[in-house]
């Protein structure tokens, strides 16, 4: 299973369908464990709870969708994204494990970066989006990325040859948010670096002055682009369409609420209704012949509260709340840590939320098996490193 683990933790952003295949082997895995001992793993029974609450909402949602069949595809997909989370939870054991999933990551990251950096530098993209799907989730990989590689060095993960790697890899993921030119992105950015200064107490110095020079980084690279600089200006642009236009998606998504208000529309549905019947007659960006259009009101609580109504908040926010409580617990018993796994999680969860304001981002398929391979191999690691630092 630890080399289902590396290959997931590889392959999330590089690869879709190897990632998949990664996923099906360990779940194959488990499968045939179970029907040579007919045992299952000890998964992490509070965690299993809380996500069978979570999914006894979502299918509840789906049978009372308006495409009951598209609504139950969505959940079973959701159900595999969830997949990583307990895998590396669960088999990664110690501290040299997590070290390869790091160097894993690492690799990961790299290729990711080069891949943005090409795009801008060479091809001369507007926005890079290296081998994730947009510009936006780009940058969402970023938030990301950045603390990760930060953990990696600080708690020496790394071989000591490697440690440089790993830093030059934070500045280049730094960069390449950047260069994504997604602003909801670089906001959450900014936010997260006052976050972890108001967090942090030990080690608040030494470790607020590392964020502090990536954020002067990030100033330089501003400075020294003006495609950078007018998308920092369009901002507070009420006349910007970009910004026009989510204002009425959000609408949109609150009107559809109003009609469908306990169990909403359904999963995967919202594309469907906002553009053949709930979009704007005032939106500039309107789907195609084929009625292809938005697929999300950018902003995932209202994503949610139109696609899963009441129950669909309520199970939503109660997943991450849950997540968000473990974090910190986790943070907390890691105090000794210089730059701690639960602190790791806790700025990355606190990032994707924020852009999450602005954009739809935690129903992306590589974003989240990024995000949940990386989550269940932190929560591990608590159960080693706290010993190794005592």
């Amino acid at each position: 299973m630890y080399g289902v683990i590396l290959s997931i933790a590889l392959f999330a952003t590089i690869s879709t369908a190897l990632a998949t295949i990664a996923i099906a082997v360990g779940a194959l895995l488990i499968i045939y464990e179970y029907a040579r001992t007919k045992k299952f793993p000890q998964f992490d029974s509070e965690m299993v709870k809380v996500l069978v609450i979570y999914f006894v909402a979502q299918i509840f949602i789906a049978v009372t969708s308006v495409n009951i069949a598209t609504s139950l595809r969505e959940v079973v997909g959701e159900m595999h994204r969830f997949f990583p989370l307990l895998f590396a939870m669960t088999f990664v054991k110690d501290r040299d494990q997590l070290r390869g999933v790091m160097l894993a990551t690492l690799v990961s990251s790299l290729v990711n970066d080069a891949a943005g950096i090409y795009q801008y530098f060479i091809e001369g993209t507007p926005r890079a989006e290296g081998l994730e799907y947009s510009p936006t989730f780009f940058a969402s990989s970023m938030l990301i990325q950045i603390p990760i590689l930060i953990f990696m060095v600080e708690e020496k993960l790394l071989p000591e040859k490697f440690r440089s790697v790993g830093i030059f890899a934070t500045l280049l993921s730094v960069l390449c948010l950047g260069l994504s030119m997604t602003r909801g992105a670089w906001l959450s950015f900014v936010a997260v670096i006052f976050l972890f200064v108001a967090l942090e107490k030990k080690h608040r110095k030494r470790t607020a002055k590392l964020f502090a020079a990536l954020f002067i980084i990030f100033l330089i690279v501003l400075d020294m682009s003006p495609k950078l600089q007018e998308r920092i200006e369009t901002l507070t642009d009420k006349n910007f369409q970009s910004n026009t236009e989510r204002v009425l998606m959000w609408e949109s998504a609150i009107e559809i609420f109003k009609d469908y208000p306990i169990h909403g529309i359904g999963q995967k549905m919202f594309e469907k209704l906002y553009n053949e019947e709930y979009i704007s007659p005032d939106a500039k960006e309107r789907p195609d012949e084929t009625m292809s259009g938005h697929t999300h009101p950018h902003n995932n609580f209202l994503f949610v509260l139109s696609e899963g109504g009441i129950i669909g908040l309520v199970s939503f926010v109660g997943l991450y709340a849950y997540l968000f409580r473990r974090f910190f617990l986790q943070y907390q018993r890691e105090d000794s840590m210089k730059f701690s796994a639960g602190l790791t999680l806790l700025l990355i969860l606190a990032a994707l939320h924020l852009e999450g304001l602005t954009d739809t981002n935690l129903n992306q398929v590589k974003l989240m098996r990024e995000f949940w391979i990386l989550a269940g191999s932190l929560i591990a690691a608590n159960k080693f490193l706290v010993k190794s630092e005592e």
